[in-house]
C-alpha cells in the first residue's frame, strides 16, 4: 500500500477516535477565538479551540456553554501558565525548523499521531502534512478573516493578512513573552533590535504592552497592535469558516489518490 494510501487510512483513524469527519483542528488562538468560529468549525467536521489565555474560569465555562448551544461537535482548549525567567537559547530561536523539514523527521521517530501545524492554509499544505506522515493539520491564520472571527480579530489586522508575504511576518516575544510569529510590525521590528531589552516572561511582557496594545485597538494602528499571522497568511479567504474547512479538505482529497 502506498504511503498516499496510508495518509488517508491515517486520517480516517484519527477522526473516528475524536468523533470528526475532517482532520482539521482551529488552532486555540488567545484573543481570535470567538464563541461562533469553533461551532462553525466543529459542525464542518473538524475540531474548533479556545485560547483560554486571557479566560478566567467562569469565562471558560461560559465559553463551553456557548458552544454547546450552537454545536454538538468537539473542541480544544489551550491554557498557559505563567513561566519563571526561562532559560533562552538566542542562537534555537534563530534556527526555527520549517514543519516539512521536522514532521517528517518526528514521524520516524515517534507512534503517537502528529498534528501538524504551522504555515497550512490550503489543501495543498494539508495534503503534504498527510503524506509526511501527519494524522491531522491545526489551522490558524487561515481562518482570520473568516466573518465568524471579526467578533475578536480587528479589522486592521484581518486586513493586513491579504497579500501578506511570508517574509512579513516575524517570530517574537514581544507582545506577552511567549515566542509566536505575528507580522513584522513597526513595534515588532523595534522590540527584536540588539540594544533593547529582552521582553519579560510571560506574563510580565503582556501586562507591560496592554496599554500600548488597546490604543492601537482603539485607533486601529496595526503597527503597534498585537497581530499573529503565520508565513501562509496570504492564502486565508474572506470565506466562512465552515466552508474554509470543507474546502480544505476537500482539495487535500484530490491530492491523495486512493
Amino acid at each position: 500500500m502506498s504511503q498516499q494510501q496510508n495518509a488517508r487510512e491515517r486520517a480516517e483513524t484519527f477522526c473516528r477516535r475524536f468523533g470528526l469527519r475532517v482532520p482539521i483542528l482551529q488552532a486555540p488562538m488567545a484573543g481570535a477565538c470567538p464563541v461562533g468560529l469553533a461551532a462553525a468549525v466543529a459542525n464542518a467536521g473538524g475540531m474548533g479551540g479556545l485560547g483560554a489565555l486571557m479566560t478566567a474560569p467562569d469565562g471558560i465555562a461560559a465559553w463551553a456553554a456557548q458552544f454547546r448551544g450552537q454545536s454538538n461537535g468537539s473542541f480544544q482548549i489551550n491554557l498557559w501558565v505563567p513561566d519563571l525567567e526561562p532559560v533562552r537559547d538566542a542562537e534555537a530561536e534563530r534556527q526555527t525548523v520549517g514543519l516539512f523539514a521536522l514532521l517528517p523527521r518526528l514521524a520516524d521517530k515517534l507512534s503517537v499521531p502528529i498534528i501538524a501545524t504551522g504555515g497550512i492554509a490550503d489543501g495543498r499544505g494539508v495534503a503534504a502534512a498527510m503524506i509526511l506522515d501527519a494524522s491531522a493539520v491545526q489551522i490558524g491564520t487561515a481562518f482570520l478573516r473568516s466573518p465568524e472571527a471579526e467578533a475578536q480579530v480587528h479589522p486592521a489586522w484581518a486586513a493586513a493578512l491579504a497579500e501578506l508575504e511570508p517574509e512579513a511576518t516575524m517570530p517574537t516575544r514581544a507582545f506577552s513573552g511567549r515566542l509566536g510569529r505575528s507580522i513584522a510590525t513597526d513595534y515588532a521590528r523595534a522590540a527584536a533590535a540588539p540594544e533593547v531589552p529582552r521582553p519579560a516572561p510571560y506574563p510580565v511582557q503582556r501586562g507591560l504592552t496592554t496599554p500600548m496594545r488597546e490604543a492601537a485597538a482603539r485607533s486601529g494602528d496595526v503597527q503597534r497592535m498585537q497581530a499573529w499571522a503565520g508565513q501562509a497568511a496570504a492564502l486565508a479567504r474572506p470565506e466562512p469558516a465552515g466552508e474554509i474547512v470543507r474546502r480544505l479538505w476537500d482539495e487535500a482529497q484530490a491530492l491523495l489518490p486512493g
